[in-house]
């Protein structure tokens, strides 16, 4: 686990560097090897790092934590200290296509402060679905975010670690216009 968080941290701390925001990560020590999908649990981690510095000001601080649950559950929160998502916001942004307003004040995407399709959320929540698990968020508006990302330690049904994408969430990355 220890690798797969320093990998993805060492991915992102260019972008972080280039705001002067603080990017720190706490591993619970001595933890056992996570029997889940490493790839998506990256891709998870890779796209709330992505969003936390993108949405966090210049001289702001990302962290996450990396713990196992009682409950025999990685636990992963993901905090910043960016703008924050109004509570009315709180749901509709794991909606594909969707961002909170500080996104899209005006309500007009082409004008948008903070680029992006709206679909990094959504794909994080179906994601963590597929690894048996969920994310939430817990943010108050110009104070900061954090999801938490939990996950089962061992994946449920070892063969879909390896297996590719299902059909159905094939068709849920894809656009439709």
């Amino acid at each position: 686990m220890q690798q797969i968080i320093a990998a993805q941290a060492d991915m992102a701390r260019p972008l972080a560097e280039k705001k002067n925001i603080d990017l720190e990560t706490s591993i619970e020590p001595d933890l056992p090897p996570m029997r889940q999908d490493q790839a998506r649990v990256q891709q998870v981690l890779n796209n709330l790092l992505s969003n936390a510095i993108k949405f966090t000001p210049e001289g702001g601080r990302v962290s996450v934590t990396v713990a196992r649950d009682e409950a025999d559950c990685l636990v992963m929160r993901v905090t910043d200290t960016g703008v924050g998502i109004a509570v009315e916001d709180q749901q509709v942004i794991f909606e594909k296509f969707r961002q909170g307003r500080v996104g899209v004040p005006s309500g007009d995407a082409m004008t948008r402060e903070y680029s992006g399709t709206g679909l990094g959320l959504s794909i994080v929540k179906e994601l963590c679905k597929l690894l048996g698990g969920e994310i939430s968020v817990a943010s108050e508006l110009g104070k900061g975010s954090t999801f938490t990302v939990r996950i089962p330690w061992t994946l449920s049904d070892p063969a879909r670690a390896d297996a590719p994408l299902s059909e159905d969430f094939d068709q849920f990355a894809q656009s439709r216009f």
